[in-house]
């Protein structure tokens, strides 16, 4: 091998390239990936979460709407009236929050709202009123389940739809809230509990953190691997180019695609000449960084957001042109047979050279009408002498 030694060459072959092993051989201790996983992270969360989010959110909303009921019983409301301001504010505060919420989940807005932030909205409204009213309770010698707030701080980490930083961030909500009610509202003998309340609310948070953060840990690596396995079922592991699989369902639906709106699109074929030979005289390993080499100038004509480049196997490839006709795809297969003709090679090896066959679909043909054709004029370039280019122009104009 000319610049690359085979020892370089095994240790480039261990080096995690793709961004999903690259993330997992760095670690994620900090819930956090490169900027651009961490968005399709995020995306893909959100995706998954709504439903969960949607289940919990009306589970919580129906117990609420039994405590604003029993708010209502337990203060005698019917008989006594409402006699203080603070336990007004109680009432308002429970039902407004019910309205308001349940408003939400029967608008439209709740399919277009993020669901990260609607989700911490949500749920530190609850959780204020929450905190709020159970220190109003407690300065009225009320009896009032307070021990349920701890079951209110340890909830966002719940799968709700925030991730772990944000369902944190949330559980100090209520403390927080308890704390200042508590602190304004109790006087004399109540307010000596207050420490001893807010402490165990405290103590709560850690204890919720640490299952949330386990969970979203392994989300995190379930993630990765998930979209590794992913992309080794569609893409070459050797080119990173995709593979017959993949190319096959985009390339079906191009073509019909095309058909429907009166598109053009070029499909060629594209083979390696006597790639066995050059295996055998420079080795295996000389053979792979070829491929590697081939495929990357084979990608670089695939710019626009429909046309795809595939290794089919072996050294045989192919070229999806959306958009393209013959006469504006001749130039750019040719300019991509002689950069592929120019590349570097070992000292004392023939050049690498590439014979492709292009056409075009007529009328509804389907794929594998015009694979079999672009197949047909491969063998043609290659019978010809290889190192050429064969299209249905050219072979009526020879013809």
């Amino acid at each position: 091998m000319n610049a690359t030694t085979e020892h370089d060459y095994a240790r480039l072959q261990e080096m995690p390239d793709e961004p999903y092993e690259r993330q997992l051989a760095q670690g994620f201790a900090q819930l956090r990936f490169e900027p651009v996983l961490e968005a399709e992270y995020r995306a893909a969360f959100a995706q998954e979460q709504r439903r969960p989010a949607l289940i919990f959110g009306g589970v919580a909303l129906t117990i609420w709407a039994g405590f604003a009921g029993f708010d209502l019983v337990r203060l005698d409301v019917l008989n006594k009236g409402v006699p203080t301001a603070d336990l007004w504010v109680l009432l308002c505060s429970r039902w407004a929050a019910l309205f308001a919420i349940a408003a939400f989940y029967v608008s439209p807005l709740r399919a277009r709202a993020r669901l990260e932030p609607a989700a911490f909205t949500i749920y530190s409204l609850m959780a204020l009123v929450a905190a709020m009213n159970a220190m109003i309770y407690k300065t009225h010698g009320i009896p009032a389940a307070e021990s349920a707030l701890v079951i209110v701080v340890m909830a966002p980490f719940l799968p709700i739809g925030m991730t772990f930083y944000r369902s944190l961030a949330a559980s100090f909500v209520p403390v927080v809230v308890a704390a200042l009610a508590g602190a304004i509202l109790m006087q004399g003998s109540t307010i000596r509990g207050l420490p001893g309340m807010i402490f165990v609310l405290t103590l709560a948070i850690p204890v919720g953190a640490i299952g949330g953060y386990m969970r979203e840990l392994a989300h995190r690596r379930q993630f990765l691997l998930t979209a590794m396995l992913s992309r080794q079922a569609q893409f070459d592991p050797l080119t990173n180019l995709a593979n017959r699989r993949l190319f096959q369902r985009h390339a079906e639906a191009a073509i019909a695609h095309a058909a429907h709106h009166d598109e053009t699109v070029v499909l060629a074929m594209l083979d390696i000449d006597h790639f066995k030979r050059f295996n055998d005289r420079c080795g295996h390993a000389a053979g792979d960084q070829a491929l590697r080499r081939v495929a990357d100038a084979i990608a670089s004509v695939a710019r626009r957001p429909m046309d795809m480049a595939t290794r089919l196997g072996g050294e045989e490839f192919a070229l999806l042109l959306h958009g393209s006709d013959m006469r504006s795809a001749t130039p750019v297969l040719e300019a991509l047979r002689a950069q592929i003709s120019a590349l570097v090679v070992p000292l004392g090896t023939p050049p690498l050279t590439i014979s492709i066959g292009a056409t075009s679909p007529v009328g509804k043909e389907g794929l594998s009408e015009v694979y079999e054709r672009a197949d047909r004029l491969l063998y043609a370039a290659k019978s010809s002498g290889r190192d050429r280019l064969a299209t249905d122009m050219l072979m009526q104009a020879t013809g």
